[in-house]
């Protein structure tokens, strides 16, 4: 016998659906790793002029000291902040301390196609030259 509409929709949309989830895992964008540098604070002052700062730590904190010529972009706020990013320069980012939520900011950053972005290693509070 045929198979009724019921039965090939049976089978054929866990297909569909599988077809579909392969195509979007093979083809989303990966941060690049290679992208992503992290450096100690007296060659991350050197370069640092080299491109855009930016300082991902909350409002309030940034306010009360900061590295002089950086910009604060809060974690929350950096990534919807993207047109005032460019991406033709490289991009520094600091926060309080090395910890994960710099790294994470730095992947997605990677994700949209900003390279090369650097890490200031130990983050600010590390940072043993003059603050503003």
């Amino acid at each position: 016998m045929f198979l009724t509409m019921s039965d090939t929709m049976n089978w054929l949309l866990p297909i569909g659906l599988g077809l579909l989830l392969g195509y979007y895992i093979a083809t989303r964008k990966k941060a690049d790793p290679d992208n992503i540098i992290i450096m100690e604070p007296e060659e991350f002052r050197n370069n640092m002029r080299k491109g855009q700062l930016f300082d991902i730590r909350k409002e309030e904190e940034f306010k009360k000291s900061k590295i002089n010529g950086s910009r604060n972009f809060p974690k929350r706020s950096l990534l919807g902040s993207l047109y005032k990013i460019r991406n033709d320069q490289a991009v520094f980012l600091y926060s309080d301390i090395d910890r994960g939520a710099v790294r994470k900011v730095a992947n997605k950053l990677s994700k949209k196609g900003y390279k090369p972005i650097y890490i200031l290693k130990g983050g600010f509070n590390q940072w043993p030259y003059t603050k503003k």
